[in-house]
């Protein structure tokens, strides 16, 4: 294991030396060629921090908890009000993102999932745009997602890979819903609050949330 970062400080080295060299090295044509070399030989390093800078976004970065989804509820709640009225309106759509929406309209072919910039969409750019400018206020990465119950999960971030990872985010409750129909956990379960860990034994997702005020949460889910 020790011989791992000794290579790492050689090869350090060996580019920190070729690169003041590509300086001051002598003649010209010398020079040119140890900065090419230079060049090449960074391009490990150069990968090693792009993968590094990928997996500290996917795994490294923490969506909020729920203490700080309940600080900042107050705050963000006439914008999280008016995306739910938004989506109200737009109830074609189970989700809403950024850069995609997943419709679900009367027309079965219709159904599906489309980026942005693609005509069959169904949102006008406009209102996405209106959608994007709330977002972007308040720190919403993923957007809005609906079930069938009507239930909403406006989610912040999430960290992870499939179903390895979880999102948080306000969960708001629709008034009612079928004994049978699919809700999120807190509309589920009720109460103050409530917690679950993942349980891959018993294919249990792990999930917990606290309540803000009359039908919202604040919301972690995952894994799954």
């Amino acid at each position: 294991m020790i011989l791992i970062p000794i290579l790492g400080l050689i090869y350090l080295a060996l580019l920190l030396g070729g690169l003041t060299m590509s300086f001051v090295a002598q003649p010209i044509t010398r020079r040119r060629r140890i900065r090419i070399a230079t060049s090449v030989g960074s391009v490990p390093l150069w990968l090693a921090l792009g993968l590094i800078a990928i997996l500290w976004f996917t795994f490294g970065k923490e969506p909020p908890t729920l203490g700080q989804l309940q600080h900042d509820f107050a705050l963000k709640r006439d914008d999280l009000e008016t995306i739910l009225r938004m989506s109200d309106e737009d109830s074609n759509f189970s989700r809403i993102a950024l850069t995609f929406v997943d419709r679900t309209p009367d027309g079965p072919s219709d159904a599906g999932r489309y980026m942005e910039n693609d005509p069959k969409a169904g949102l006008p750019g406009l209102r996405w745009s209106a959608y994007r400018e709330i977002y972007k206020r308040n720190g919403i990465e993923l957007g809005i997602q609906r079930n069938g119950s009507h239930d909403a999960f406006i989610m912040m971030d999430s960290v992870g890979l499939l179903n390895r990872g979880h999102a948080t985010g306000y969960v708001h409750c629709a008034p009612s819903a079928a004994p049978d129909a699919y809700r999120f956990y807190p509309c589920m379960v009720g109460g103050e609050k409530s917690s679950r860990r993942f349980d891959p034994d018993k294919r249990e997702e792990g999930y917990s949330f606290q309540k803000l005020d009359d039908r919202w949460y604040a919301y972690d889910e995952g894994p799954s």
